[in-house]
């Protein structure tokens, strides 16, 4: 017999599942919306020009793409913030900011066979749209926090960083792009003794090769922004420094307590203008939230708002939710000759129920009952 497959990084979502999964998102959209976010929904095909606009440096290999019938480059969205950022500036191009915008919707990223890595994500995210970047860094982490609470009787914690403190030091010693990305790849990944190497290639200063190996291992409460003031060399990380802590200190007034502070955030999407920051669950090993600023991206459409925002993956998240009780359904046994009158009775129960229904040819009486176990698993 032929088996029939799904195609890599792809997998099906079943019965209690998905019950699950709708009632995470459901709870998640509910705290977006309480803070002001509205739903829009866009295609799940966008131009391929699209993106590329987007990115500075595109990897075409990671998207799903196909032509058109007039030959232009479609592609499967491989984010939302980009399809989000061209509709503010088309649909919204004339409503006056601040834009509040929610969304849960599947994504697509071509990985590589065996990486582990799924290739159809599903996000629920929102997008904060002409707000400055202090009030607005504030409230895209409330919002963020608060939706991380549905989650109940987990541990998890908010890292935050800003992707301009290794950028602005990359700048200050005029390192190319090739090399920052090596650079970025040998600090995410805490290869010191590659990243030492790697910086006497580059014949920096002793300041610089001690900013660059400390990197690493800036993380930690509100006392990492203030013992990394040693290693900065130039007003520019100063500022970034102050902006952090002036934050810091907002979401300590806030009450805000599961959060961590990472300077050697350096790995994320090249759209990003400032903080960046992940959200990580006891349970799950991998990242359930990530976001950023991202002020420049906008202006690529066609207009210049300054915007922050955050997706949490839907996937990942739901491995560790805990689902409401299942609810009784009334189950509805009968007889094949009973079927009229079975259905009859079920079209009425349906109107305040949820019913199920199973023929038993073994019965000679229609039988009616409340039970908890779904007809579908039996």
């Amino acid at each position: 017999m032929k088996q029939f497959t799904i195609p890599t990084g792809m997998r099906d979502v079943i019965l209690d599942e998905c019950a699950a999964r709708r009632e995470l998102q459901q709870a998640i959209e509910e705290r977006f919306e309480s803070w002001g976010y509205d739903e829009v929904i866009t295609p799940m095909i966008e131009f391929y020009k699209t993106y590329e606009a987007g990115f500075d440096n595109i990897n075409e290999q990671d998207m799903y793409k196909f032509f058109d019938a007039q030959g232009r480059i479609l592609m499967l969205r491989a984010d939302m913030t980009i399809p989000i950022a061209r509709l503010a500036a088309t649909k919204f191009k004339d409503v006056q900011p601040p834009l509040r915008f929610r969304y849960c919707a599947n994504v697509f990223k071509v990985h590589e066979d065996l990486s582990g890595l799924k290739n159809e994500i599903s996000d629920c995210g929102v997008e904060l749209i002409g707000v400055d970047q202090q009030s607005g860094d504030l409230e895209i982490l409330m919002t963020a926090l608060d939706a991380l609470s549905v989650v109940k009787d987990h541990t998890w914690v908010l890292e935050i960083g800003n992707i301009n403190f290794f950028r602005e030091a990359c700048r200050f010693f005029q390192i190319s792009q090739e090399d920052s990305e090596e650079l970025s790849d040998l600090i995410d990944q805490k290869s010191m003794t590659s990243l030492a190497e790697k910086l006497d290639s580059l014949k920096l200063s002793e300041e610089g090769k001690t900013f660059f190996l400390q990197l690493p291992w800036m993380s930690g409460d509100r006392e990492i922004l203030e013992e990394a003031k040693q290693y900065c060399f130039c007003e520019e990380l100063k500022e970034i420094l102050r902006r952090l802590l002036l934050l810091a200190d907002d979401l300590q007034q806030l009450g805000c307590v599961q959060i961590r502070f990472d300077l050697g955030k350096t790995k994320n999407l090249n759209y990003y203008t400032g903080i960046v920051f992940e959200a990580y669950v006891e349970g799950v090993g991998k990242r359930v939230l990530s976001g950023g600023r991202y002020d420049t991206l906008l202006e690529k459409y066609g207009r210049n708002l300054p915007a922050v925002g955050f997706s949490i993956k839907l996937d990942a998240l739901s491995q560790i939710y805990q689902a409401k009780e299942k609810e009784k359904k009334t189950v509805i046994k009968y007889h094949p000759d009973d079927r009229v009158e079975a259905m009859k009775k079920a079209r009425e129960l349906a109107k305040t129920t949820r019913i199920c229904l199973i023929v038993d040819s073994s019965i000679k009486d229609i039988e009616i009952k409340e039970e908890t176990l779904c007809c579908q698993s039996r």
